[in-house]
């Protein structure tokens, strides 16, 4: 059946070409001679083809021509916005940096006050001490004085005793006891007083052992909005280092290791065992006072890492060209690994560097052509290659967002570009990560 259904098709195909392709034959004389050409039917189609195709190309020639103005107007448009857009990130960039010296400002005032509650917790805790002195002192003179008390009692009844036996000694008696009623009159003043000095002073001590639990408070309370103001900060740092794909144990072990400086208050272990030993009021400050520490360095060190990694794109005017990973080589045409991101942009665009940082190499390098690359620090390195100008030199600092080059397409390049890569402790990483994350960064 489909034998049948073909050849049917065949001979309508067959027909129709017929009736529109018959063979034709074109006489011309010349120099009394005629001939003539003839043309077949598939020579007939042939050119039937050119002519349609060159009918074509003159109505996509004459849409060109008459769109042409339109489609540059909207390409300007394009640019101009992206221009718009890039000084409103820059604001963004300059308000962000604003908001952020801020905030350390402020920090650095805070763990000054703090500093400052901390000697004069101490202070008040030696004067307790001194005051405990005095009552130790105060209480001992009362009870020497009841002991003097005792035996004058002691010896009164013995003379009254006397004074019942020996009747001829009653006027010395009487002028003795008297006497001695007199010295114990001012031995109960001497008492009285003892006992109210001991009041005043036990009073004295409940005072301050009242102020040194609001002291306590008060530091407490200050820690306490410390690190809530800080946790938040910690948790969106940690956020954004994350989306980097990088271990934040080793960026911090990284931090830790360029830590030389040291210093501090002294603190003798003496005054911090006295501390905890009264009333127990210490131990739970000094863990508090500890983990603060402990929540600022993590806190510092997550700073250190965002200023180092690099967020930002190597270009300011530019459109990514190729992707990382395994792609088609633009040379072979055969799938290969792609170790890091191509921006391409307009010939002797400013390639900029991403993050601060030493130049470890600025030359020539075999397919990379003209190539720059920079150590930020805590095993962090870029890489720009294909530059048509190096405008740094090995072993110079670069800024944040300075110039080192201008794109170009040297060494193994098709067209104007910057390829760029990050490396971590000598291992390739995805840039598109990293700028990922400086979305984050540099937003309000």
């Amino acid at each position: 059946m489909k034998n049948v259904q073909n050849r049917d098709w065949q001979a309508i195909f067959t027909e129709i070409s017929d009736r529109m392709f018959p063979e034709r034959q074109f006489y011309y004389r010349s120099q009394g001679n005629v001939r003539f050409v003839s043309l077949n039917k598939p020579a007939q189609g042939l050119l039937t083809a050119v002519l349609i195709a060159s009918f074509g190309w003159v109505v996509f020639a004459s849409v060109y021509l008459l769109f042409k103005d339109q489609i540059i107007d909207s390409k300007n448009r394009r640019i101009a916005n992206m221009e718009s857009a890039y000084e409103q990130l820059s604001q963004e960039l300059s308000d962000t940096q604003d908001h952020f010296v801020a905030l350390t400002s402020d920090l650095e005032t805070k763990h000054k006050q703090l500093l400052d509650l901390v000697h004069f917790k101490g202070s008040l805790e030696n004067r307790l001490s001194s005051l405990t002195g005095e009552l130790d002192s105060v209480i001992s003179e009362r009870d020497k004085a009841l002991t003097v008390k005792q035996a004058l009692k002691a010896q009164v009844e013995q003379l009254e005793n006397s004074l019942g036996v020996t009747s001829t000694h009653n006027s010395s008696l009487s002028n003795s006891l008297q006497m001695t009623r007199q010295s114990l009159s001012e031995i109960t003043q001497d008492r009285d007083g003892a006992r109210e000095l001991h009041h005043s002073a036990a009073k004295r001590v409940t005072q301050l052992e009242q102020r040194l639990t609001e002291l306590k408070s008060s530091q407490q309370n200050l820690i306490n909005r410390i690190q809530d103001r800080t946790h938040v900060s910690v948790g969106e740092m940690e956020s954004m280092v994350k989306l980097t794909g990088l271990d934040i144990g080793d960026l911090l072990r990284h931090t830790d290791a360029t830590e030389t400086g040291q210093g501090g208050p002294l603190v003798s272990l003496d005054a911090i065992h006295s501390a905890n030993e009264f009333k127990g009021m210490g131990n739970q400050f000094e863990n508090s006072v500890l983990e603060l520490e402990l929540h600022l360095a993590r806190w510092e060190g997550l700073q250190q890492i965002l200023q180092t990694l690099p967020l930002a794109p190597p270009a300011d005017n530019y459109y990514r060209s190729s992707g990382f990973g395994k792609r088609k080589d633009p040379f072979t045409k055969r799938w290969a690994m792609h170790y890091g991101l191509d921006f391409a942009g307009p010939f002797k665009t400013s390639v900029r560097a991403t993050a601060a940082g030493v130049i470890t190499y600025s030359g020539r390098k075999g397919p990379y052509g003209r190539f720059v690359e920079i150590d930020h620090g805590l095993g962090i390195k870029t890489r720009y290659a294909h530059l048509h100008k190096i405008l740094v030199k090995k072993g110079k600092k670069v800024d944040f967002r300075q110039k080192i080059g201008m794109m170009g397409s040297t060494g193994r390049s098709t067209g104007s570009h910057v390829h760029y890569e990050v490396l971590f402790n000598g291992r390739s990483q995805d840039p598109d990560k990293f700028l990922k994350a400086g979305k984050y960064v540099f937003k309000d």
